[in-house]
């Protein structure tokens, strides 16, 4: 099947090789619940996308949801909107997404993980998650949210600033010129 990608490279809708991203700080909780800890660190801004960095943590006694130490992250799915017209969901199957041709498209890109005790009766999980969005966003304010599990009442949600991501972009720069 032919992409109408160079063999050597990667699709153009993939994290660009050989760059420095820029950096977008956040520091922002998505939620924050007695159990379950989700936050965005800072955005990593290339030419082509932008990588969220995320970081996570579920202990013991999650009610309503259905995590476990060995998968407490694989259940989380993310939506990313940016006004009324333009979502994107983590790991979309739908078929423009799949090829990378949708206005965006949000994916799983990497998930490191420790379980173990919690100092008492239960066990913890933390976590580190990134998610590439390709291309990058409008220049708008737009939402990140935790659309599964249902995350219950808590709030589920952050801000993203387009405008700040597609600024820092600019100024990613090539490991060699």
């Amino acid at each position: 099947m032919d992409s109408g990608e160079p063999e050597s490279a990667r699709p153009s809708w993939m994290p660009a090789d050989g760059v420095l991203a820029a950096i977008v700080p956040v520091s922002r909780f998505l939620i924050r619940a007695q159990h379950l800890v989700v936050a965005l660190s800072h955005v990593a801004a290339y030419p082509n996308g932008c990588m969220l960095e995320m970081q996570a943590g579920v202990r013991a006694g999650v009610r309503g949801l259905d995590i476990h130490a060995r998968d407490a992250f694989d259940s989380l799915v993310f939506a990313l909107r940016f006004g009324d017209d333009i979502t994107a969901v983590m790991d979309d199957d739908a078929p423009w997404r799949a090829l990378g041709q949708g206005p965006l498209m949000l994916m799983r890109y990497g998930l490191q993980s420790t379980a173990g005790p919690d100092g008492g009766t239960g066990w913890r999980s933390d976590g580190a998650l990134r998610l590439w969005l390709h291309p990058l966003p409008p220049a708008v304010t737009g939402t990140l949210s935790i659309i599964a599990p249902d995350p219950g009442p808590e709030l589920a949600a952050c801000p993203v600033d387009g405008r700040a991501i597609v600024a820092a972009a600019r100024h990613a720069q090539p490991y060699w010129p």
